[in-house]
């Protein structure tokens, strides 16, 4: 698999959800780049990934918590500022008939997913506003945001509503350089392997998602805002997931 290059030599990165399979790809692909990132997540024993690796400071925190949203700016200001917020975290383990779900697991996933990319996000604008420059955000959607899996109602909520954040983002606060996209991968492993169910023949590795939200970070994106990037091999734009099923509607 080629890599793509970018530069984000001097850039402050902040990535939440940094533990996870995404997570640790896009603090790797950040890093390597040249950025300065803070690696946010709730799993302290996975931040300990990035142990002695140069460019990388990690923190532990749920974000699901205001307090623990003024923690991580509380650092992001001691470290100079920010550049880059990537809105990674996310709970996904949840799987409950819609008509069985109670609402405090609701309430629980939506604090996870959308919640805590809501009070990152304010406070990023607020301080770009204030210093009278840009920034960019990148937040991970999913398939889900615009169509639905079974059993998964309160999580495709969330992604939806990330989209929707986004775009809003993108809306009121595009002309102070402030710009805001979403990344929806699909059928991302760490060992990518056939699949027939996906038009490309093939799931995703976890890095190539990581390039697609450096890209949206990145100057060369510098006219893409409130913009849904799928890395889903062809997924969303096939009508139905099973081939042997397909016919003319």
């Amino acid at each position: 698999m080629s890599v793509v290059r970018f530069d984000f030599g001097g850039e402050r990165v902040l990535v939440t959800g940094a533990a996870g399979l995404i997570g640790r790809a896009l603090v790797t692909r950040f890093a390597e780049a040249g950025a300065e990132v803070l690696a946010v997540d709730r799993d302290r024993e996975g931040l300990k990934v990035f142990a002695g690796t140069g460019r990388v400071t990690t923190l532990d925190a749920d974000l699901a918590e205001e307090e623990a949203a003024d923690r991580v700016f509380a650092e992001v200001d001691r470290r100079g500022g920010l550049d880059v917020l990537v809105n990674n975290a996310a709970l996904t383990h949840y799987r409950t008939p819609f008509i069985d779900i109670d609402a405090p697991t609701w309430d629980t996933i939506i604090a996870a997913n959308l919640r805590s990319a809501y009070l990152l996000s304010v406070r990023a604008v607020r301080r770009w506003r204030d210093a009278g420059r840009g920034g960019a955000i990148v937040t991970m959607s999913s398939p889900g945001g615009s169509r639905a899996h079974e059993d998964q109602s309160a999580y495709d909520v969330t992604k939806s509503g990330l989209e929707a954040l986004s775009r809003a983002i993108a809306v009121e606060l595009g002309g102070l350089g402030i710009r805001s996209n979403c990344v929806a991968p699909a059928s991302v492993v760490g060992d990518v392997r056939p699949a027939t169910d996906i038009p490309s023949g093939r799931t995703t590795a976890p890095e190539e998602v990581a390039d697609a939200v450096l890209f949206l970070a990145s100057p060369a994106a510098g006219q893409l805002n409130g913009h849904v990037l799928r890395v889903d091999g062809g997924l969303h734009a096939r009508l139905r997931t099973d081939p042997s099923q397909e016919q003319l509607r």
